[in-house]
């Protein structure tokens, strides 16, 4: 595995067997370094071999490992991030491709809260992103088995309204799902069941082993078999299990359950004694050293913790005495058994619970407080139905297809009965702030901790002084923090510029009131970075509601969310610079939120103890870019300038109104760049008007218009300013009290963790 700041061989395929040769007798190596050699070049030629499963939905975005660079064939070269804007033909898992692409080391926007997308990458083995720029060759047409199997359910599933969800239990391929059901499966706690891992192996294992002992034991008698009997049948199901691993194209959560079941046939094989937390304690160990990215998965502290929560389940009701049930009636035997079960399973259900809440809150921000109910009924109902007639469905149709569509018809009968019923329950869905979930798991853990001190108490003798120590320390600390944060709140107003690729979003906060200046670029209908960035971190913060919604024009990358911050978000005052337009497209959206108000020069508000004035536009014109709204927000010592994507006539005018009037509008310690940094903005004679000590440019890492450009970024450095680019820095807060700017950047102080700060190497 290669990555960053790495190596990777390269063979010319003229001399294979010479280098062959050459490389077996370890006295040569054909390397070159990736970085260097290919993402400082603008142009490079790949040929990658296909992972992704891929259909009309996501034919744009595929995964792929790189087989040879730039005529050169590469060894054990990482898996890379493929995007196709418009593409050409449809590619397919199995195939070998040529393209010419322009790439890009590893990077994501980053943000507090909010999905990570770097971290999720590095646990998925990708290193690269490639920017398709041209379809060169097919060097190889043939499809895997998997992708023909794929195309076969593709096609009998089209006119199924559950088709995503049994593409998802099938292939572990979640792109054809709606955002509406996606949505209902995360609020109503059952994501698990779409992900496959080790319930769907183990199921399927179970179903193996019982048809397997029993055509065995029909066909060879077991003295034929003999010893080999029960191992040959436990290795027949585990190959099973295997296949359906390479179905779903050997996900890391597949992986992991693969490995549990091969240690524990391997155990079960061998006849050895072994409990099951060593088990799972090897396998957790096993899985580390063949993959240590694993531990930024998600996935697997969610799998090892509801495994260990099974195991404690299981010790705690294990019972070595049993109740003699020869005498009772059978149907008496047959409510017992069942009381029993149902007991098990409602306590199972309270125990995976309660040990996944910290997990859930720590990675989610979020509880669903019907999700115990909902999975009472949806496990069984997926375990023993579902997910059995799925995978049996999608095997038949291969041999006998109208049993196999039969089959995935009534999975499908049952996929959309249930989560029509099911959907009700999306209400028990609720988002919790970080301080909110601090305090439950403060308190979660201070009373662990004095159920361990009365543990103690049966063995040791404790002074009833001590606790009462211990109580008063803990009530002291949530107090003390809660008083710090309440002065923070008060007295230090911050600025926070979101990372959102090429476009912009700005939070400003005074006294417990909010402003957000642009709300960052959409993709499609169902997508805006609003979603992923800045409604997560809101919803971390406790702010449902905003004071102030202004966006600074109608161009995508800053107005491109204003809709999804509309339908989740109570705003009470919106500002556009463009309001009949904004207005217009609202109405062709259907959205019923309230009309934009233009924005003027002159207007004037207040944001806690901030004064907020609006600085131009003073018409509306026909340029886009120079109707941007700008606006000085200032406490009287600090200030910031938001100035949208204004160009340098714009710039001169408000200086030359500026100075005519004598007065210190334009002048602030902070100012977001106009237009990103572009050639167009930025004049050196309003730069000296600002005055500006810092100058953030909000822009796309690698973005095609190179901004900023590099003769603004000189002006800056002409005049001592400090600068910050989002796409190296990620989030920018700054800290404004008493007259002292603090800054502090994701990358570096926020979460400096190794994943975020490879630009630095």
């Amino acid at each position: 595995m290669t990555f960053l700041g790495g190596s990777v061989a390269l063979v010319n395929p003229n001399s294979i067997a010479q280098n062959k040769y050459l490389l077996n007798n370890n006295n040569h190596k054909s390397s070159v370094n990736f970085i260097s050699d290919a993402l400082d070049v603008q142009d490079n030629n790949i040929t990658v071999h296909i992972k992704s499963l891929i259909n009309t939905k996501n034919s744009g975005y595929f995964i792929a490992r790189i087989t040879a660079f730039n005529d050169q064939a590469c060894h054990y070269c990482p898996l890379i991030e493929m995007r196709w804007f418009r593409p050409s033909l449809q590619v397919q898992a199995g195939q070998t491709h040529q393209f010419k692409v322009k790439l890009k080391a590893l990077q994501g926007n980053a943000n507090p809260s909010g999905f990570d997308r770097q971290k999720w990458r590095y646990s998925q083995h990708i290193a690269y992103i490639a920017n398709i720029k041209q379809h060169l060759n097919v060097l190889d047409s043939q499809i895997s088995s998997r992708a023909q199997l794929y195309q076969k359910v593709l096609q009998v599933t089209d006119s199924m309204s559950q088709q995503g969800a049994l593409i998802a239990l099938i292939f572990a391929d979640k792109s054809l799902m709606s955002v509406t059901d996606k949505n209902t499966i995360k609020e109503l706690g059952i994501a698990h069941l779409f992900a496959i891992s080790g319930l769907h192996i183990g199921l399927l294992f179970i179903f193996s082993f019982v048809i397997f002992n029993s055509l065995l034991k029909r066909v060879l008698p077991g003295r034929l078999l003999g010893w080999c009997s029960w191992r040959l049948v436990n290795g027949l199901g585990f190959f099973v299990c295997v296949g359906y691993g390479y179905i779903s194209g050997f996900s890391l959560p597949t992986q992991r359950a693969l490995l549990m079941l091969f240690l524990g046939v391997l155990m079960l094989s061998s006849k050895r004694k072994v409990s099951l937390l060593d088990l799972l304690v090897l396998c957790f160990w096993l899985m580390l050293l063949f993959d240590p990215l694993a531990i930024l998965s998600s996935s697997l502290w969610l799998s090892f913790v509801a495994m260990s929560s099974i195991l404690i389940f299981m010790w705690i009701m294990h019972r070595t005495d049993k109740v003699n049930t020869q005498e009772l009636p059978w149907w008496k035997i047959l409510l017992q058994n069942t009381t029993t079960f149902v007991k098990s399973l409602i306590l199972l259900q309270l125990v995976l619970t309660l040990f996944m809440l910290p997990i859930q809150l720590v990675n989610f921000s979020a509880i669903s407080f019907f999700s115990l109910v909902i999975n009472l009924i949806a496990i069984p109902l997926f375990s023993w139905f579902i997910i059995p007639l799925t995978l049996l469905g999608s095997l038949i149709l291969v041999v006998i297809e109208p049993v196999g569509v039969l089959l995935l018809q009534f999975s499908n009968y049952l996929l959309d009965t249930f989560l029509h019923y099911a959907s009700g329950f999306t209400v028990g869905y609720v988002s919790l702030s970080d301080l909110t979930i601090s305090l439950i798991l403060s308190t979660a853990l201070f009373i662990l901790l004095l159920l361990f001190l009365f543990l103690l108490t049966r063995f040791f003798i404790l002074k009833k002084i001590a606790l009462n120590i211990i109580v008063v320390t803990f009530i002291s600390f949530i107090i003390l923090r809660m008083t710090e944060f309440i002065w923070d709140e008060n007295n230090t107003w911050q600025v926070e510029v979101f990372d959102v690729g090429q476009g912009l979003a700005v939070l400003v906060k005074s006294e417990g009131e909010v402003l957000l200046y642009d709300t960052g670029p959409s993709y499609s209908s169902h997508y805006a970075v609003a979603d992923s960035t800045i409604l997560p971190y809101l919803n971390a913060r406790g702010i449902a509601e905003l004071d102030y919604l202004f966006v600074s024009h109608s161009d995508n990358d800053h107005a491109g969310g204003v809709f999804a911050i509309q339908d989740k978000l109570t705003i009470k005052n919106t500002y556009v610079g463009e309001a009949a337009l904004m207005n217009s497209e609202q109405r062709e959206n259907g959205s019923t939120s309230r009309k934009f108000k233009q924005c003027l020069a002159g207007q004037s508000f207040n944001l806690g103890k901030l004064t907020l004035k609006v600085l131009s536009p003073s018409k509306i014109g026909k340029n886009n870019n120079n109707n941007s709204c700008v606006i000085n927000i200032s406490d009287g010592y600090n200030s910031v300038l938001l100035t949208g994507d204004i160009s340098k006539a714009v710039e001169q005018r408000l200086v030359s109104k500026n100075e005519a009037s004598k007065k210190s509008n334009l002048k602030a310690d902070i100012l977001i760049a106009p237009h990103h940094g572009s050639k167009t903005s930025s004049s050196l004679a309003f730069i000296k008007q600002v005055q500006p000590k810092w100058v953030v440019f909000s822009a796309g890492y690698k973005n095609r218009w190179h901004f900023p450009i590099l003769s603004v970024v000189e002006r800056y450095q002409l005049l001592n300013v400090g600068q910050l680019t989002t796409a190296n820095t990620g989030f920018i807060r700054f800290n404004v009290e008493n007259q002292h700017i603090d800054v502090k950047t994701y990358r570096e102080d926020l979460a400096a963790y190794w994943y975020h700060r490879h630009l630095a190497f």
